[in-house]
């Protein structure tokens, strides 16, 4: 989601020279025009590299598992074998904020 707008961010990507270019825009702007929002669009990699270690991070504690039932021996494997599939299980939201960088990532209750 977009943080300023609270709008949802769209996954698409863009070619150039036979590259293929993935990046979220917010669909605000998408929709209105990219003046419309400060958020506007942000490369894929950035944002996924972001949820990932703040999982990473939220996972090594120990409390934070017992929330989420998740035992201790199994998010480890999970998130470096599929981390699509720990990532859908596990994070409830995800906002950026176009104006000062944030990544937010709010986990399942």
């Amino acid at each position: 989601y977009c943080k300023n707008c609270e709008k949802p961010m769209i996954a698409t990507y863009t070619a150039k020279r036979g590259r293929r270019f993935r990046y979220y825009v917010c669909k605000a702007a998408q929709l209105n025009g990219y003046a419309t929002c400060p958020t506007k669009s942000i490369a894929a990699g950035k944002i996924e590299t972001s949820v990932v270690t703040q999982l990473q991070i939220a996972l090594n504690s120990e409390k934070v598992r017992g929330q989420l039932s998740i035992p201790h021996d199994e998010w480890e494997t999970s998130l470096k074998d599929n981390p699509a599939s720990q990532v859908r299980s596990t994070v409830a939201k995800v906002s950026y904020d176009g104006i000062s960088g944030d990544v937010a990532v709010t986990l399942e209750t």
